[in-house]
């Protein structure tokens, strides 16, 4: 026995069944007031849906198409190079320090590469450069070194955020 749905009924509507499941759903439809009100219901949708005229697309709607998707991936590419310019900028300032700290190291050795080469030497030089990294530590500088990167942070924060809003008002240009 079929299960009398709104599938089933749509298939018969547009002429889909077989013989026997033609002849039970008809059968069905003589005994039930309510199966028939549903078919009433869909052939009026029916109806409606065939007085819709179909949708016709621009001649040129594929290239529309693939031209947003070339600004699209254009847009993708700058964000990918915001993002590398942000960890840039970041990568110089840490570099920085590490070398300012191995130059007080070297100066405070003498910078002769010939004693960094001993063993004996280059724990002094490793001695000298956790002292430097100490001396460096002062609460002054940590504050300066603090400030320089909360400031680094703060810019990123907000080139990454009117990126976004450029990007937005973009996209919103091209719907």
């Amino acid at each position: 026995m079929i299960e009398l749905n709104d599938e089933i009924l749509n298939k018969y509507l547009d002429g889909e069944l077989n013989g026997t499941e033609l002849n039970e759903i008809r059968e069905r439809l003589k005994n039930s007031e309510h199966d028939r009100l549903r078919l009433a219901m869909l052939q009026k949708v029916h109806s409606e849906l065939g007085r819709l005229e179909a949708f016709k697309l621009p001649d040129d709607f594929t290239s529309l198409v693939m031209s947003k998707v070339q600004k699209e991936a254009k847009y993708a590419q700058k964000d990918r190079f915001f993002v590398f310019s942000v960890f840039s900028v970041f990568f110089i300032i840490i570099a920085g320090i590490i070398g300012y700290l191995l130059v007080l190291s070297i100066h405070s050795t003498g910078g002769s590469t010939q004693d960094v080469q001993n063993f004996n030497n280059y724990v002094n030089f490793v001695t000298v450069l956790s002292g430097s990294i100490k001396e460096l530590m002062t609460p002054k500088n940590i504050s300066v070194i603090g400030s320089i990167l909360s400031f680094g942070v703060i810019i990123s924060g907000y080139l990454f955020f009117e990126n976004q809003r450029q990007s937005r008002r973009n996209l919103s240009k091209l719907r």
